[in-house]
């Protein structure tokens, strides 16, 4: 079985809504959304994981030092078994771009449970929205 490790952050704005990323540009489940992040690289740790992949998707930096609600989840998806590291951000520099030509949308925490997200992104809305 493959095991794919990721890190994800929940961005939070001052007006607590959060940020979603489509999947237009990847090859499964190009019709949901997903929270902004990836997969770790060679031997990174998942906070470090979580810097590259804001800076490279969004164009955002965050400092690490900072992450402080962060919870691990895994999920087993039909092919691979998905071990991800969530982190709560609500301070960056730089301004929140698409980088990488995925569509881009803040939500309210009552429209994120509405939201057609990636399956193991809904255990992650019910942790971090009790």
């Amino acid at each position: 079985m493959k095991v794919v490790f990721c890190s994800s952050a929940i961005i939070k704005n001052k007006n607590g809504e959060i940020l979603l990323m489509s999947r237009k540009q990847k090859k499964s489940f190009v019709s949901s959304w997903e929270f902004p992040g990836g997969k770790l690289k060679n031997n990174e740790n998942f906070a470090f994981a979580l810097f590259r992949e804001l800076k490279e998707e969004l164009n955002i930096k965050i400092d690490i030092s900072k992450l402080s609600n962060y919870k691990f989840f895994k999920y087993q998806y039909r092919s691979f078994l998905l071990m991800m590291y969530v982190f709560e951000v609500t301070e960056w520099t730089g301004k929140i771009i698409s980088k990488e030509g995925e569509l881009l949308r803040w939500v309210s925490a009552k429209d994120l449970k509405k939201a057609k997200l990636l399956p193991a992104n809904t255990k992650v809305v019910n942790y971090f929205l009790k």
